[in-house]
């Protein structure tokens, strides 16, 4: 059973500490934790420790193994990263670039094995009628789903997902985080991602963790976590928190404080 760990993590930016103590929930096959936080709270400094391109202090363990002892090839065999920027414009097609990816992986698929994936993750995130397409050709929100398909790809046992609804309207935003659960329930994987949207968290993870100034402020359930006061202490907003008819919560902030 796939698990992950996060205690006492810190790191710094020259001498600036960047992260301070950041513990996470525990997290276990077919989770889902939301990062949440205002502009500069740590949450993609925090994504670059996990994914092991920022050094860091503390401790990350991947179903019991401590990242630090393994090797970063190992580590990236694991871990699949899809950062906050999607990709850079260019002559390069979808497809292509899904090829490309999959075999500089190594990913153990035949030809037909690997196409009928590509394609099937394409129909999942609407591509398919840009597959062929020149990337620099498609618009922001597109290029941010193919960087989603490059991180689907390989089925990675943790998932880190950088705001990955950042350029996308509200229908493929609650497409792409309903797939990503559907994904971690089938594999019993694991999924770590950055969120801006208070309601979408609430309705698609597990666990929260909320951050301001590189310190966890509250971590736990949606419930637990996302209360009048965190959200008017670390967001500066009065609002009310209420029930929606399928149970998840509904955040209504009413104003600035």
């Amino acid at each position: 059973m796939t698990s992950f760990e996060v205690a006492n993590l810190a790191t710094y930016y020259g001498r600036t500490q960047a992260l301070h103590d950041v513990t996470l929930p525990r997290l276990g096959a077919g989770e889902v934790l939301g990062l949440l936080g205002p502009n500069a709270s740590g949450k993609s400094t925090l994504m670059r420790c996990l994914s092991r391109e920022k050094r860091s202090t503390g401790r990350i363990l991947l179903d019991a193994v401590e990242q630090q002892t393994i090797t970063h090839t190992r580590w990236h065999e694991q871990v699949g990263s899809m950062p906050q920027a999607p990709p850079a414009p260019s002559d390069l097609m979808p497809t292509e670039l899904m090829w490309s990816t999959a075999r500089a992986l190594a990913i153990n698929l035949s030809d037909a094995e690997l196409a009928a994936k590509i394609e099937q993750v394409f129909v999942r995130l609407g591509l398919e009628t840009v597959a062929l397409a020149p990337l620099h050709t498609l618009s922001g929100g597109k290029r941010q789903l193919v960087g989603l398909a490059l991180a689907l790809i390989r089925e990675p046992a943790l998932l880190l997902l950088d705001e990955p609804t950042a350029a996308l309207d509200l229908h493929w935003r609650m497409a792409v985080l309903e797939m990503v659960r559907e994904e971690v329930s089938r594999r019993g994987g694991i999924v770590i991602a950055a969120l801006h949207d208070l309601d979408l968290a609430a309705r698609y993870c597990d666990h929260i963790a909320l951050l301001q100034h590189g310190r966890i402020v509250a971590a736990g359930s949606p419930e637990e976590v996302l209360t009048p006061a965190a959200l008017a202490e670390v967001y500066h907003v009065e609002a009310e928190i209420h029930h929606a008819p399928d149970g998840s919560l509904r955040i209504d902030v009413l104003r600035p404080i």
